[in-house]
């Protein structure tokens, strides 16, 4: 028993839409057939089976949301053969995204995170999924809860993963600036929100001016997206962006115990929206 085709190691590739192509397996047997399946990715798996009554089987169905290596062994008739074929992933154009942002409420603000993030590109150059040192994957780097197999290779899922989590932090935001009966304007929320995806608050009360204002202590270091200095700190104060860039940024890549810069949300959403 032979798989006619695929060839073993084709490459199928998902179009930017996105869209998953046609799988058309077949082998040179007759009557029924079970079709044993496994598409793998990383730490992603997906397996199942299914009976046709010939030898055709499209395994589009199955895999669609889904890429990596796909694995089919098929039986018939006490005979088998195995087969494994790979799948490619598409980037979608900027304004691909932009424009699916725009059908979502509630987006405001979120096509500068996912330009900050990942330049709007779901894939790397390998057209596998963008993966981050701390396991953020796709264009909206999702990280924390840990995205499906699905949202890591579908950009629109991935970026409604990422919508659902911005909403959450729009609304940690409203809550924080409407506290007390406060006022704020459309911009001080989209700011807080930015923020907090990176975390913590971005603005303070300020009961003089009786309003809100940016984080007066929190100064940011331009040569990086998230990066800033308390500058009520003594070992800060008084020093200049330059001088605190010149002492820490070789610590930058891995912050060492009682170091006075930190990650910082105020920064990154300064990054984000300028």
């Amino acid at each position: 028993m032979k798989i006619i085709k695929p060839k073993a190691n084709d490459k199928f590739t998902i179009t930017a839409v996105p869209g998953w192509p046609s799988f058309a397996f077949e082998t040179d047997a007759a009557g029924q057939h079970t079709w044993n399946w496994t598409i793998s990715w990383g730490s992603f798996k997906k397996s199942g089976s299914q009976t046709t009554p010939g030898n055709l089987w499209d395994a589009q169905s199955v895999v669609t949301n889904l890429g990596g290596s796909l694995t089919v062994m098929v039986s018939a008739a006490k005979q088998s053969a195995s087969i494994t074929v790979k799948i490619y992933g598409t980037n979608p154009s900027a304004a691909d995204v932009t424009a699916y942002l725009t059908t979502k409420p509630g987006s405001d603000g979120f096509d500068k995170l996912v330009e900050h993030e990942s330049n709007f590109r779901q894939f790397n150059a390998s057209n596998e999924p963008v993966k981050s040192f701390d396991n953020g994957y796709g264009m909206c780097q999702l990280t924390s809860p840990a995205p499906s197999y699905e949202q890591v290779w579908n950009w629109k899922l991935n970026v409604d993963g990422g919508l659902a989590l911005f909403a959450s932090k729009r609304a940690s935001a409203v809550a924080y600036l409407s506290q007390s009966g406060r006022t704020y304007t459309s911009d001080q929320l989209k700011y807080e929100t930015v923020c907090r995806w990176n975390g913590g608050a971005y603005h303070e009360w300020d009961a003089k001016a009786g309003a809100w204002v940016r984080k007066t202590e929190i100064l940011c270091d331009p040569a990086t997206g998230n990066i800033g200095w308390n500058m009520t700190d003594p070992q800060n104060k008084g020093k200049t962006v330059a001088e605190l860039h010149k002492r820490d940024a070789g610590t930058y890549s891995h912050r060492p115990s009682g170091a006075h810069w930190f990650y910082s949300g105020v920064c990154y959403a300064d990054a984000v929206l300028g």
